[in-house]
């Protein structure tokens, strides 16, 4: 769904013609090239499902592209799990492309080198995944649409900006009810409710029956403040508690990296949880990990709409999530899963005992899980976009007065 600005904010003016070799030309049936920009290519949610868009879009029949603005090492991501993206990209049919900025991506250089880059790609349509890429766009001569997502329910930049940001921005996309709610107050431009999906390949046959011994719980995200893998410890110590003494019932692991790694590695030492906790750092084999679990857990303190909880559901588990922005548009209390306070882990510990120790339950929220994935699609995502660009491109880019 497509929503417009209040009456009067803006209005279409008709553009000067581009000649099919610049940027923003489209000519007879020439396939459509995309350009996706994106901060690296990393294991985090928005980044998986960039790229998964994108093995769509060339299926589509488009000429995509992934661009970073930086290689992965520079942000100290893994280097690894950026050559397994980047495989999967280029095997599709797509291209991915760094811009192998520094890690200030300062405005400067990310114009000069933005500019040579769409100077040989000639994108008809630039979807930024980044407001700094946005900025950078401003100043590229870019002469076609553009596009942008951001993809948490919390702004990571001033709210002002986006008067600055609508003069660039032709259309955006919401991925959630609560990122929508942001562009409708803080932006006069159009934008889209496309919510994120999974990838086809993350699809259970049948809802789960019972748990594991241990029941097996998995998280996956970046070590960051927003994930709060603190509250995640918190929960294994009363988890703990159930069963003081004996070797443990409930295994935690966490799928993610980042530069708090060692300092919750030790903290779990401390606590006498390492029989209990694992942090693995970041993975690519997130489909076989959830394959081998029982439950999923999300403690963030907020969230966009999960690409990690979109695949839990769609593999069948359960989900115990912190009640914050993001987590209630799609974890239903009684349906697929339990909604707790950040400040109470007990109420996590509670949650999940709850659906470990009674399988009538378990089953029930397994295939609560597996319904609710039904209503969410990559392939559909993928067409919503697609649909879009080429709306974009036939109406021209709006203009406010």
């Amino acid at each position: 769904m497509t929503h417009q600005a209040p009456q009067g904010k803006f209005v279409v003016r008709p553009q000067p013609p581009v000649p099919a070799s610049s940027p923003g030309a489209r000519t007879g049936t020439e396939p459509l090239r995309i350009c996706s920009i994106l901060t690296s290519l990393t294991s985090g949610g928005a980044e998986i499902l960039i790229t998964n868009l994108n093995e769509a879009y060339a299926g589509l029949g488009a000429r995509a592209c992934v661009t970073a603005l930086c290689d992965a090492q520079t942000l100290g991501n893994s280097q690894a799990m950026e050559t397994e993206l980047q495989q999967r990209i280029t095997k599709a049919g797509a291209h991915f492309d760094s811009l192998a900025l520094t890690r200030r991506r300062g405005l400067i250089e990310g114009v000069r080198a933005l500019r040579r880059h769409l100077s040989e790609t000639r994108p008809h349509i630039v979807h930024a995944h980044t407001v700094r890429a946005v900025l950078m766009l401003a100043f590229s001569g870019f002469c076609g649409p553009v596009v942008f997502t951001h993809h948490n329910s919390r702004l990571s930049f001033p709210a002002a900006a986006f008067r600055f940001l609508d003069h660039v921005v032709a259309h955006y996309v919401a991925i959630s009810n609560e990122t929508a709610s942001l562009y409708r107050d803080l932006s006069r431009r159009p934008f889209s409710l496309i919510p994120n999906a999974p990838a086809a390949s993350y699809r259970a046959k049948a809802p789960r029956e019972n748990v594991g011994t241990p029941c097996r719980i998995l998280t996956v995200g970046a070590i960051s403040d927003q994930k709060n893998y603190d509250l995640l410890i918190e929960v294994a110590r009363v988890l703990r508690q159930y069963r003081p003494g004996t070797e443990p019932v409930f295994c935690l692991r966490v799928a993610g990296g980042g530069t708090d790694l060692e300092r919750l590695r030790g903290k779990v030492d401390a606590l006498g949880l390492a029989d209990m906790v694992q942090f693995l750092g970041e993975r690519a084999d997130i489909r076989d990990l959830l394959a081998a679990s029982d439950i999923y857990l999300n403690t963030s303190r907020y969230e966009g709409a999960s690409i990690a909880i979109h695949e839990a559901m769609s593999m069948g588990l359960p989900v115990v999530a912190s009640d914050v922005n993001g987590n209630r548009g799609l974890v239903v209390p009684g349906r697929n899963g339990a909604l707790c306070a950040l400040d109470k882990p007990a109420s996590f510990a509670n949650a999940i005992a709850r659906l470990a120790h009674n399988a009538y339950y378990y089953h029930s929220y397994s295939q609560g899980a597996l319904a609710t994935s039904q209503s969410y699609s990559l392939e559909g995502s993928a067409q919503r976009h697609f649909d879009l660009y080429k709306s974009l491109l036939r109406s021209g880019p709006a203009h406010k007065d």
